[in-house]
Parts: C-alpha cells; structure tokens; sequence
C-alpha cells in the first residue's frame, strides 16, 4: 500500500489521498522538517489503490495548458489596496463571488500565526483574513469535502484559491468538472514550514522583549515595491523589516518543502482558471503601474476570461499585456529553482536541525542577503529600481 504513495521528494502534500480514503487510513502528519506527509494506518488499509489511482502525482505530465490572455491589473478599493499582498485582484474577484451568493476556500493564519489552514468565508469581513502572503504551507483538513458538498448542493458559485498543487489536487478529488467552480492559483516560490515561523517568532519574541500579536510578510506601510515582514507586539511596538532581508524571509525562500524544488506546475502547467501573483518588474511608465500594487493575472479557461470581464466592470482597472513581459521578472512563474537553492537548502536543513534559525541563515546567507539585511530602506527601492533597469537593458 504504501509503495502506491510517491516518494518523499515528490509528495507537495495536498492532502488528497487522506480525503478520499473509504476507511480513513490515512493521515497527515507532520515530519521532522515540520512538512505534512501521508502516514497510512496499515490495519485500516483495505488496499483499494483509491490514493494512488487519485494522486495528483501520478498524473502531473499532462498539465500543459496555455493562458488565453494575460493581465496587469488593480482594485480602485482604497481599503483592499492596503491590505491585499498586490493589486487585490483575488480579493475582488472573491468580494464578487460572495456578492453572487457564494463562497470562497481561501487560507488564513492560525491564531499563533505559525500555521495556516484552509477555511470558508461567507462574506466580505470572512474575507479579510485570506488576503496577505502566508508562505507556510497550509493544512487542508477536509477543505475539498467541504467545496464538493457546496458544488453538489447549491448552484451558487464557489471560489477555490491556492497554491497549483492544491488546486490540481481538488480537481483530482472531486474527478468531474462543475459549472459553478471557479479556481486560482497562486504564482508560488515555494512554501516553507511552520517551524520557520516558529522559531522566528520565539527569536523576535525574545529580542524586543514582548509578545508577538500579529504578523504581515507582506506589508504595504512602506511600499509595495519592496517586500516588508511587519510585526506587532503585546507592548504596543510596530517593526517593519524588509522581509527578504529577515530571518523569517530567508528561512522561508530557502528552506522549502522538497517537492517544491521539483514542481510540475511552472509555466504554463495547470488547471486553475486563474493563476496570479505580483507583476513584478512593472514600470512607472506602463499603462497599468500603480505603486501601491499590480497583481499580474493569468487567465487559463473561457470561465476564467467571462469573470476577468465582470471584475473589469466592478471596481477592478485591467489591462492585457504579454506572457513574455508579465513573467520576464518573476522566475517563480516559470522555472524550478535552480541546483545551486538544492545544495543550499541542503546545507542550510543540516545546520537548522542542530542549531536553529538563526545560525542556519547566518552561516549559509548569501551577498543578496546581507545586502537586504543592512542596507537603509530608502535605498533598497533605488537599487530594486536600479537592477531592474539595467536587466531589462539587457
């Protein structure tokens, strides 16, 4: 039974096979790297084959599927626009979803903010907890039960947004197609785990001598141009980092789960009827620049294109551009990371598991990463902008 499951370094952990399972023989649990992996309950096993036959894995080459149009574009909600990780785009497409009577399967920090999980929001105050990055891979629970039984019982719209293994694995659990559905992905770097964002919080915690209430990993109060990791305190202190030139950052772009390293889903590989992310490398002088966000929109089905035209009649200002300039600045949309992040993350998980975050990043940080960590904030824009113009030069 357990040789039907893929191997470590190919399981993204979508958590479908424990879904599907008559018997209840699987579960997720998490492994010493703090990543959730299929542990299956031998004497519950009755060998049905149902999880491989189900796995995402096992039909992974098959997933080329090319964008019909690509989009820059931005919400004219002041409000979202603040606090929404781009140009706000999921945000409003699930404020339109919801205002059809429908529900939206997005993902939101637990209480601690160290895990995530998956939850359902009904309305647009449900919402406010999905919007914001969380890199730390979520726990899916029986977020597809749930999804299926509103699909199966209602013929209003449900919104499912997530990483492309996660979609993929909801399309594979649900083995029919539903008018009704609608799903997008995440252009995604890669996800982390939850001891990540443990240990930072315990390190931070004990550095400014308070307990941490409430953490952003991607603030806007000093920009969107530049990341910023924003931390609020118990004694009332705000602290606002440039998030790749933090602890938390670092550990969360280098220590992902190993399946990431050998993802099917970059390019144009998916089944989502969205993909979105940051449009980075966007400039001032294109049509659709704004500096408080541009979310970069990748629209994959006919479904997708007829709520791409709703959004553009309600609140959201949108504008087609090309695959090639939408993704000339964003790597994470079209390629794997390359060998030299493998033998990193290597390297950085041996020092980890002896000696914790902090001599993990310091020992194993690279020239960019001391740069983010010491530069003052004014310049990094500069030298962002700066970069950005002499590779597009070239």
């Amino acid at each position: 039974m357990t040789n039907t499951l893929p191997e470590k370094n190919f399981c993204c952990g979508c958590s479908v096979c424990s879904n599907v399972c008559p018997k209840d023989a699987i579960t997720m649990e998490y492994d010493d790297e703090g990543f959730l992996y299929p542990n299956v309950i031998e004497n519950k096993c009755i060998d049905c084959g149902l999880c491989a036959k189900i796995c995402p894995n096992n039909h992974a080459p098959d997933l080329n599927n090319p964008f019909l149009k690509v989009y820059g574009g931005y919400s004219q909600d002041s409000e979202i626009m603040e606090n929404c990780t781009s140009g706000g785009f999921i945000t409003e497409l699930s404020k339109l979803v919801i205002h059809y009577g429908g529900i939206v399967a997005g993902v939101r920090y637990t209480s601690d903010y160290i895990k995530s999980e998956y939850d359902i929001a009904t309305t647009p105050e449900e919402l406010k907890a999905f919007m914001g990055s969380k890199y730390v891979q979520s726990e899916k629970n029986d977020i597809y039960i749930h999804v299926k039984n509103h699909l199966e019982f209602s013929e209003k719209p449900v919104l499912f947004v997530g990483c492309p293994c996660d979609v993929y694995g909801l399309k594979r659990f649900l083995n029919k197609d539903y008018q009704n559905l609608i799903t997008c992905e995440l252009v995604c770097m890669g996800v982390t785990s939850y001891k990540i964002a443990e240990d930072y919080k315990k390190y931070t915690q004990k550095k400014n001598r308070s307990a941490l209430v409430y953490i952003n990993a991607r603030s806007k109060k000093n920009g969107w141009y530049v990341p910023h990791l924003e931390e609020v305190f118990e004694n009332g202190k705000t602290k606002l980092s440039t998030l790749y030139g933090t602890m938390y950052g670092y550990g969360s772009q280098v220590y992902n789960r190993p399946s990431c390293f050998n993802c099917y889903y970059r390019g144009e590989n998916g089944v989502g009827d969205f993909r979105v992310g940051d449009f980075w490398g966007i400039k001032p002088t294109d049509e659709f620049w704004n500096p408080n966000g541009v979310s970069c929109i990748f629209v994959r089905t006919k479904k997708g294109m007829e709520y791409a035209k709703k959004l553009s009649k309600h609140n959201f200002s949108i504008f087609e551009t090309t695959y090639d300039y939408a993704t000339k600045n964003n790597m994470s949309s079209r390629i794997n990371k390359s060998e030299k992040y493998v033998l990193l993350r290597k390297k950085f998980a041996e020092i980890y598991k002896k000696q914790g975050l902090i001599k993990a990043c310091k020992k194993t940080e690279n020239f960019s990463f001391k740069i983010k960590r010491f530069m003052p904030d004014f310049m990094k824009v500069w030298a962002k902008k700066t970069y950005h113009y002499f590779k597009d030069k070239s």
